[in-house]
């Protein structure tokens, strides 16, 4: 694994207090018992004394973590979020030709997002974003851990034994790269329906709104297209969640388990007080997670625009006018040329770093107070 990470500080300070004890006993003549009273006392800090809790209950608190961690993040960065699915999607609904753009500017978009529609407008569609977030972070982060566990066994080298020598069960990045794409494709699918809805509640014109609320969404998108169309833009979706939760996790996973074994990220990392093992600290795990984050839409933004073109299609459209994923990749070339794909790119962006970084904090810390 590389350089090993310094000794837990519990460790180093028990082996401190533990030593003049050790030479006190040998010159009363009971050093015999010195290297297991120094082992005991060892274990003590590095390992814990916990019951382990049934897989079912462990699983439900995974869950618990993974969907609150997704509800936080997505309500921190909702306003950027709305901003970025109407900068993708303006060219399609504006009755203006000449103003193929939401907004020239960030801050622009965002005062005529509050001028239309009043300052809570910014939040529009994310109680079903937040529906949508709860069982897909859930889901995802669930299935990330089931497949690491299957690929490399229970005992492979997890958050709780970074820093075991002994164990070699080492987690590749391969491993990592196929659970991160078996994870956001079970995801994905199974919540797909919420964020089709979702992205057409946000994308909605004040005074113009097709749909009342979610129910009434999901209505009429049956009643009208048939449930098929709860799937609408499922391909390029799906070609956004593979690739984006695969690097997603990779690089999230290589940089944490760098930081634990580099001596450079010492001071950045935490002790446990129960265990004397290291973890990372807050500003480590926010910007391991911005990182990831930062990297893999980068590579999958074109591919969001598109599935964001395809989920409002049968909202706008008739069905003779709807395009394929083929045919909207090469209308939006046609049109505008590569930068189309990058449309909403710089608010995208801009939410990548509170809300990666608030996820994945808000996961760890609930993790570790939850999970044994």
């Amino acid at each position: 694994m590389g350089r090993q990470s310094p000794e837990p500080l519990a460790v180093r300070l028990t082996k401190r207090h533990t030593q003049p004890q050790q030479k006190s006993q040998s010159n009363d003549g009971i050093g015999s018992n010195n290297g297991s009273a120094t082992s005991t006392a060892t274990t003590i800090y590095t390992k814990k004394s916990k019951k382990k809790e049934p897989r079912a209950i462990e699983a439900l608190k995974q869950l618990f973590c993974g969907g609150m961690a997704g509800c936080v993040a997505k309500t921190v960065t909702a306003p950027l979020s709305r901003l970025t699915i109407l900068y993708q999607v303006h060219p399609m609904v504006t009755t203006k030709e000449n103003r193929p753009k939401f907004s020239m500017t960030i801050r622009g978009g965002l005062l005529k997002i509050i001028e239309r529609g009043g300052i809570l407008s910014l939040w529009r569609g994310n109680g079903t974003s937040c529906l949508h977030r709860f069982p897909f972070s859930a889901i995802n982060f669930y299935c990330y851990e089931m497949v690491l566990d299957v690929l490399n066994g229970p005992q492979r080298l997890s958050d709780e034994d970074e820093d075991d020598v002994s164990n070699t069960r080492e987690v590749s990045t391969l491993s990592r790269l196929v659970a991160g794409a078996v994870a956001g494709t079970t995801a994905c699918v199974a919540c797909y329906p919420l964020d089709l809805v979702r992205t057409r509640l946000t994308t909605q014109l004040d005074g113009k709104e097709t749909y009342r609320g979610i129910t009434d969404a999901f209505a009429k998108i049956v009643q009208n297209e048939g449930p098929v169309g709860l799937y609408s833009g499922i391909v390029p979706t799906l070609m956004v969640a593979v690739p984006n939760f695969s690097i997603s996790w990779v690089v999230y996973g290589s940089l944490k388990e760098y930081a634990l074994e580099d001596e450079l990220f010492y001071n950045l990392r935490k002790i446990d007080t129960n265990t004397g093992e290291e973890k990372l600290g807050f500003l480590l795990t926010l910007g391991c997670g911005a990182a990831s984050g930062t990297m893999s839409t980068l590579l999958t933004f074109p591919f969001d625009t598109v599935r964001r073109r395809m989920q409002i299609q049968g909202q706008h459209f008739s069905v003779d006018e709807r395009l394929s994923a083929t045919q909207m990749i090469r209308s939006l070339l046609k049109k505008d040329g590569i930068k189309g794909f990058y449309r909403g790119l710089t608010p995208e962006v801009m939410k990548v770093v509170p809300m990666v970084g608030t996820m994945f904090t808000v996961y760890e810390i609930l993790k570790e107070k939850l999970l044994p």
